[in-house]
């Protein structure tokens, strides 16, 4: 991978930033560009939901979108236009880029980036871009604002969409780092008898993430539903979202569940 002519080809394509059209036809080109046979299979196999797609390995589509957060954060008030832009090209690769320009954007630019965020969340279609969206676009300002994602995480999981709930739960993530707080419990609580499979997924591997800073937290949260006549789906969120607990903690857990 030449990383430099990734970089130069990204910097030249930024100045069709405000000509949609052209610019969309330019980040096509660049993609068809870098189509790569294995990360073809690759996305076949592990992400059999997604629609549109090039086959262009994740360390290129990183230093294009590292390019692109550069140019949004000295650029903000473009922002969203032209990730409305990337975005709406429709592939996996532009999706991935997308949220992936967020990363460092986010924390500086909490409403512009939520903003874009709430508008595309109904175009989700697969669980690596709603993670890549959760992780890049929504976690780091859990961290500096929680008040201000909180509330629309709780929306969220409450969404028809099974892409959206699972975003919800993924915006949580950052607690992984900061002492949790009840009210997370409590929007958790909203799909711990979730029965979609990714949602499911997303809930017992947020937990996971989320005991490395709140072990006795998490014990006491799965406990709670433990003890309280759990359906198979919630506990299978239980069994596989505790695995992260001390073995003593864990095998109280399974007990009540036997009982």
């Amino acid at each position: 991978m030449d990383k430099s002519r990734i970089q130069k080809r990204t910097v030249k394509l930024l100045e069709k930033a405000e000509k949609p059209k052209e610019f969309t036809k330019e980040l096509q080109e660049l993609l068809k560009s870098y189509v790569d046979k294995e990360a073809t299979k690759n996305y076949q196999r592990i992400i059999p939901d997604t629609g549109k797609f090039y086959g262009v390995p994740l360390p290129i589509l990183r230093v294009v979108a590292a390019e692109i957060g550069k140019f949004i954060q000295k650029q903000p008030t473009r922002a969203k236009s032209l990730l409305e832009t990337i975005w709406n090209e429709g592939s996996f690769e532009a999706r991935k880029i997308a949220g992936k320009s967020l990363e460092r954007f986010g924390p500086k630019n909490p409403k512009i980036c939520l903003n874009f965020v709430i508008l595309v969340l109904p175009d989700l279609d697969n669980w690596a871009n709603c993670d890549n969206l959760a992780m890049c676009g929504v976690e780091q300002i859990v961290y500096s604002n929680p008040e201000l994602v909180l509330p629309l995480s709780e929306r969220w999981i409450k969404d028809k969409n099974k892409w959206i709930r699972r975003f919800g739960v993924v915006s949580l993530r950052e607690y992984k780092k900061v002492p949790i707080t009840d009210r997370v419990f409590r929007i958790l609580d909203l799909v711990m008898e979730d029965k979609d499979k990714d949602v499911k997924k997303a809930v017992s591997w947020i937990l996971r993430e989320i005991t490395k800073k709140n072990l006795d937290e998490v014990a006491r949260f799965l406990m709670k539903w433990a003890k309280a006549n759990p359906s198979k789906d919630t506990t299978w969120i239980i069994k596989d979202g505790m695995k992260k607990l001390r073995s003593n903690k864990q095998e109280k857990i399974l007990q009540l569940i036997r009982e």
